[in-house]
């Protein structure tokens, strides 16, 4: 059950004086205790020190935190794709410098060999055919003795 009472205008006036009062000290405490907060925060915070690490973590309560997942998740995503890359790259490049020293080292080593042989024949053909200009008649010669 419901007990009503009958309150006095002196009594109403009483109680919102109070509770104003009251409000009034609460809210002034709480400016003066932000305006020590700010002053000591201000004091502390050294500007020329600050670091893009210290501002990256300061800005990391401004983003929610279903981005901050979002933006991780791609970060990691392009982190591996980057590492795998590289990773297959290196097998590749593995792969074509072993081939190219097994494969590549000999078959230039006989083409070499090949050509050096070329130009032997090319010089012998050319001292042949000197000898033929400077003695000719010479072979006809060493013909008769047989």
């Amino acid at each position: 059950m419901v007990k009503l009472t009958q309150i006095d205008d002196e009594t109403h006036q009483q109680f919102e004086q109070q509770q104003h009062t009251t409000s009034k000290s609460i809210i002034e405490d709480d400016f003066s205790e932000e305006d020590e907060e700010d002053s000591d925060i201000e004091d502390d915070f050294d500007f020329e020190n600050e670091t893009i690490y210290d501002r990256i973590v300061a800005l990391k309560d401004i983003v929610p935190p279903e981005h901050r997942e979002n933006i991780y998740k791609a970060s990691t995503t392009l982190q591996n794709s980057i590492s795998s890359i590289f990773n297959q790259g290196g097998k590749l490049l593995w792969v074509l410098t072993s081939s190219s020293l097994l494969l590549g080292v000999p078959l230039a080593m006989a083409i070499l060999s090949e050509t050096q042989l070329q130009e032997m024949e090319k010089d012998m053909s050319l001292q042949k055919s000197a000898q033929d200009v400077l003695a000719p008649g010479s072979e006809q010669a060493f013909d008769k003795k047989q």
